[in-house]
């Protein structure tokens, strides 16, 4: 073979795998992301008060997303607090503060939920916090 073909081919062979690397990398950033914290404090009160609860939650897909706060004390089961507005192509903050009235443990986490439209009937938990624990003396 001769040089010129031998640095055609290699000219050539560089050029694809540059070609891959981008269309690999161009695939990699189409993927949705979404992220979710929360934050709820102090870890041990009095009844009455105050815990104070922060969080946000983001999703970058075409759906309508809301950041909402749930609470449960005990075993019982998990009830909605409060949401955001909710945004297509994001989810919402939410920063303010419960007075648990009677003793005992209480959990609260954050939760981005996910639906169609605004109106829909049909909404699904997308993602979940951690579930922060409060000791209520």
């Amino acid at each position: 073979m001769s040089t010129r073909y031998r640095r055609t081919a290699l000219r050539g062979a560089a050029v694809g795998s540059v070609a891959v690397a981008a269309i690999g990398l161009a695939a990699a950033g189409a993927w949705a992301k979404s992220d979710i914290s929360f934050t709820a404090g102090p870890h041990t009160v009095r009844p009455g008060s105050s815990v104070h609860l922060a969080g946000q939650g983001e999703d970058d897909n075409s759906t309508y997303n809301r950041f909402c706060v749930q609470e449960r004390s005990g075993k019982g089961a998990w009830v909605t607090v409060r949401c955001s507005r909710g945004a297509y192509n994001g989810g919402g903050s939410l920063r303010f503060s419960v007075h648990p009235a009677h003793r005992g443990l209480w959990q609260f986490r954050g939760v981005l939920t996910e639906a169609s439209s605004p109106t829909s009937g049909h909404t699904w938990i997308h993602q979940v916090s951690p579930t922060r624990t409060v000791q209520v003396r």
